[in-house]
């Protein structure tokens, strides 16, 4: 990783099973823009998020990258990749779906 890049903080989610992400996310009552088919914009904990489907769309999602864009603009006790975590455990919660390990 290049200096550039040590703010950069992505993750990638393969899932058992395919979700609609922009259904989660509205079951749990987060913020979003969709982008186009594969990328939809989330604000979460006033940090933004990028989520972008890498096998298949965002409303038939089998994997997915989440990538902070911004951090939150208020200290929210969650180092940023912690924060990608919990994000993508409420979308698994709403969703009832699974990652694969």
């Amino acid at each position: 990783m290049n200096d550039d890049d040590e703010d950069d903080v992505v993750r990638q989610y393969e899932l058992a099973s395919v979700i609609d992400l922009r259904e989660a996310l509205t079951a749990a009552a987060i913020d979003f823009l969709d982008v186009d088919n594969e990328r939809t914009i989330v604000i979460y904990q006033s940090a933004i998020i990028m989520l972008t489907a890498t096998d298949g769309t965002a409303t038939a999602a089998r994997a997915f990258d989440a990538e902070l864009w911004e951090p939150p603009a208020e200290e929210v006790g969650h180092e940023p990749a912690e924060l990608l975590t919990i994000l993508v455990e409420e979308l698994l919660t709403m969703t009832g779906a699974s990652l694969i390990e």
